[in-house]
């Protein structure tokens, strides 16, 4: 019949269909990153004034003082960057400022808190191994280090070193208690995972946790 398509035509169109299908998966399986993003914050100039868009959200100290500033910040990937004590000041981000310290917490707000400098600094150099300050899960999840709050546990025992969800703080990056908390994000592969799962209660019971490749993360150094 004059409408009728000829075998060998249907079984070509058949297999383009399929090839086209085929790359388009390919294509969307593969858009993520496939390397984590590793930005460095300089966020104070050598003169300890705001750089790069940072800013200091209120001149006047803050109502937490800080006790000492005797080791390097966590996250610190250049000389002289602090964490202070007493942990419940939350300042583990810390460059020097003229009689004070200015203190970052996420690279998102560019905030900055000043504290009176507890004395004269110490100089000191960045850890062997660094941790990021903040991160962004594969989902679009903001994370932050650890610092000062009370964070919540988790009857298995493990514990909350990121902070995410920017809000209540009931959704963490996950490690063993007696695991180095660098440690929790796996650095092994050019794309870092880190386990998560909830937090709350320390006798509340939550799902396993679940892994997520991070795709930015945000470490402290210096201007210049």
């Amino acid at each position: 019949m004059y409408g009728s398509i000829p075998g060998w035509l249907r079984v070509c169109a058949v297999l383009s269909f399929v090839a086209v299908v085929e790359l388009q998966t390919a294509g969307y399986a593969s858009a993520g990153p496939e390397v984590t993003d590793v930005i460095t914050v300089a966020a104070v100039t050598a003169n300890g004034e705001p750089a790069n868009g940072y800013w200091v959200a209120d001149r006047t100290t803050t109502s937490v003082s800080v006790s000492g500033c005797s080791g390097p910040s966590p996250a610190a990937v250049g000389n002289n960057i602090y964490s202070c004590d007493p942990s419940e000041a939350g300042a583990n981000i810390c460059w020097p400022a003229p009689a004070s310290l200015l203190c970052a917490r996420d690279p998102w707000s560019r905030a900055l808190r000043r504290f009176a400098s507890p004395g004269t600094l110490p100089a000191v150099n960045p850890p062997e191994t660094p941790m990021p300050f903040a991160l962004v899960l594969d989902d679009g999840t903001r994370c932050v280090l650890r610092a000062g709050d009370d964070w919540g546990g988790r009857a298995d025992g493990l514990v909350p070193t990121y902070g995410c969800g920017m809000a209540n703080w009931s959704y963490a990056v996950l490690a063993s208690p007696d695991q180095d908390p660098a440690a929790a994000v796996d650095r092994s592969q050019p794309l870092w995972t880190v386990q998560t799962g909830d937090v709350g209660p320390p006798t509340a019971g939550f799902f396993p946790p679940r892994p997520r490749k991070v795709t930015t993360a945000w470490f402290a150094g210096n201007t210049g």
